[in-house]
């Protein structure tokens, strides 16, 4: 990291990524063609890689989100890989270590709709399922 600067730019872009470089700019107190090189910088060295959008996945519907741990049995990592890459309500899926071989966030309507998930996942091993009840940050 460059320096304190940049971090402010990262920090703000992270809390809205739609903010003008001009707004920016008076934010962090620089002029807006520094702002915009030093943004162009940490996209060339890939600090900043993408600019997203934070979706209401509540007012589309999905109801229910969970945290799945699961112990892959019979050696299907290769199946579940392409499994749960093939998965448009999965949120993340991450590789882990200990006792659990992957934890993933997977976005579903209701509960009638976790167990028709939960039974897909079956072949591929064990679960354990968290429900997420709210976020803190």
């Amino acid at each position: 990291m460059e320096d304190l600067i940049n971090e402010k730019i990262l920090n703000i872009l992270e809390m809205n990524s739609r903010i003008t470089i001009n707004e920016l700019s008076k934010q962090v107190n620089l002029s807006a063609p520094a702002v915009r090189e030093r943004i162009n910088k940490m996209e060339e060295q890939g600090i900043i890689k993408d600019y997203t959008i934070n979706i209401d996945y509540k007012k589309l519907g999905y109801d229910v989100e969970i945290l799945i741990e699961i112990i892959i049995k019979n050696n299907r990592y290769k199946d579940f890989k392409e499994f749960i890459s093939e998965q448009d309500n999965v949120e993340f899926c991450y590789r882990v270590s200990g006792e659990a071989c992957f934890v993933f966030k997977v976005r579903l309507e209701n509960m009638e709709a976790v167990e028709s998930f939960i039974d897909l996942l079956q072949p591929y091993g064990h679960t354990k399922s968290q429900f997420i009840f709210s976020s803190v940050i």
